[in-house]
């Protein structure tokens, strides 16, 4: 291993209200570490900077880069100040107090460093920065564990406050690299003695006695969907339950259980929930949206490529890459439910983002949450999306079971998903009714009747299979299979115009389809 040089010293006495700049010592491109040792026996800073990727163990954090703001309740747990990092303003102070129980979690899992974006990236390097990003993944895949700050870095947040962590974009790939996670937020009930559930496992482990804790994330999500009976030597709750990562039904737990349970990144299931989770969650800029992902399907993407908002072309590049190593086109399952976005119908439209919102579509009623226009996610992945080809512009080629369909003229007012229990209408006839109202005569191949200018497919895109966590519950929809009806624009070049919820009824019918080639784009 190369030895590391010591890039910046200080006292911490000296950082309060300081603004950190390592700019002059720092070399572009390198791995930086903080050293916990010099943190909290000698009270001083210290960054090292390595030539190599560093192997010693160090913990990576996750946190919010705008998070809680200090509680007057509790103003007396942090003493020593907070400093900013020069290019990094607009992020909240670094609190040196949350930095203590940081390195203090470090030394006590035996790892010597720590690695923190704000500090160990040159946040006024654009080189540094766009190297630093195609690293991220393995920065965190490769620490001995991730501990995650709820509240941000201003200070520790409570178990019952909610926070935004869950909803931030770079979040998920910070936990997803590395399966040794921690939650580490204020606790002042001393240590755990009991506890009893039917319902949800919580142990923790007292960091800095009477004032933090952590506990693992796996812990953290059973109890925030769920409760417990808990007994520490200060308190008895008799249903104690974590508010930090959300709660009950929330889209943005249940989404990332979902990621969890998917037996691993590398299957279609978990690859759809991380799709869903890219799609409910926000960042600064739109593009970190898909930078964020990246890593998770081994895809390593030039941030300097694309301008801070070119979610489009960065998803393009990103799923050119996935489709070209042969995996599917998993955005499409949760994407399906959201309209397709403009000239580019094989994706869905692209959500706005913000800093410290939600991730939010412009409907009818004025915009609205993502999640709120997704089916919940406990009712399963779809098994049997297509793979195929993209091009530079985001054209989709792909191949699968489909049939050309014809308007009967007629519509349904008030479509629900439950319109499709039977593939026959009352005179016999195949038929489906789409998710925006529109009725569709079935014709298969050697059956056609009637060949409109622009022909229409029911283009059949896989089946639902319900998540197998216990968080779940039993679940079982015999409307499990889902169909993209797409419209052709000019010679063999399509755009998707709705889709298809099918009973179970539908499945014999399916059978029969033929596998037809579609590319799938839309009118730029």
């Amino acid at each position: 291993m190369s030895e590391s040089t010591v890039i910046y010293s200080a006292p911490l006495h000296s950082l309060g209200d300081a603004i950190l700049d390592i700019s002059s010592s720092a070399t572009s491109r390198r791995v930086r570490l903080l050293d916990c040792a010099q943190f909290l026996d000698d009270g001083v800073l210290a960054i090292h900077e390595f030539p190599e990727f560093p192997s010693v163990p160090y913990t990576a954090t996750s946190y919010v880069w705008k998070g809680l703001g200090i509680d007057p309740a509790h103003a007396d747990d942090y003493q020593y100040g907070a400093f900013t990092v020069k290019g990094a303003e607009d992020g909240d102070p670094i609190s040196i107090d949350v930095l203590q129980h940081v390195c203090t979690v470090a030394v006590q899992n035996k790892t010597a460093y720590i690695w923190l974006d704000r500090v160990c990236i040159l946040q006024n390097n654009r080189d540094d920065k766009a190297w630093q990003i195609r690293q991220m993944f393995n920065i965190y895949k490769s620490c001995a564990q991730c501990v995650v700050l709820p509240g941000g870095l201003r200070r520790l947040a409570q178990f019952d406050e909610e926070t935004s962590w869950i909803r931030r974009s770079w979040t998920l790939q910070e936990i997803m690299a590395q399966s040794n996670v921690l939650i580490l937020y204020a606790w002042k009930y001393g240590k755990l003695l009991s506890w009893s559930s039917a319902s949800a496992l919580f142990m923790y482990t007292e960091v800095i006695q009477g004032k933090s804790a952590i506990c693992s994330l796996d812990n953290a999500l059973q109890v925030s969907i769920g409760s417990c009976k808990l007994t520490t030597e200060r308190e008895k709750f008799q249903r104690f339950s974590f508010k930090l990562l959300g709660r009950g039904r929330d889209p943005h737990v249940g989404a990332l259980l979902a990621v969890l349970n998917g037996n691993g990144i590398d299957s279609d299931a978990s690859a759809q929930a991380v799709w869903r989770c890219s799609l409910m969650r926000t960042s600064s800029f739109p593009v970190d949206t898909v930078l964020s992902i990246m890593g998770l399907f081994g895809v390593t993407l030039d941030p300097r490529s694309f301008n801070k908002g070119d979610r489009r072309g960065a998803t393009i590049a990103l799923a050119k890459e996935i489709i070209r190593n042969g995996r599917r086109a998993n955005w499409l399952a949760p994407s399906i439910s959201l309209p397709p976005a403009k000239g580019l119908s094989a994706f869905p439209e692209f959500p706005h983002v913000s800093v410290a919102g939600q991730a939010t579509l412009t409907t009818k009623e004025g915009d609205r949450p993502v999640e709120e226009l997704m089916p919940w996610v406990g009712e399963g992945w779809l098994d049997g999306v297509p793979t195929g080809t993209m091009d530079d512009a985001g054209y989709f080629t792909f191949s699968g079971p489909a049939a050309l369909v014809v308007p009967t003229g007629r519509q349904k007012n008030d479509p629900t998903l439950y319109d499709n229990n039977s593939p026959t209408d009352a005179a016999g006839q195949l038929q489906a009714i789409a998710v925006d109202g529109s009725i569709w005569r079935i014709q298969l191949d050697g059956e056609e009747t009637y060949q409109p200018p622009h022909p229409t497919f029911i283009v059949f895109v896989g089946f639902l299979v319900h998540y197998t966590s216990p968080s779940f519950g039993c679940y079982y929809d015999p409307f499990r299979y889902r169909a993209l009806l797409i419209e052709e624009y000019e010679p063999g070049k399509f755009r998707r115009t709705s889709y298809f919820v099918l009973h179970e009824a539908y499945q014999s019918s399916i059978e029969r389809w033929q596998s037809h080639t579609f590319c799938l784009g839309g009118p730029v």
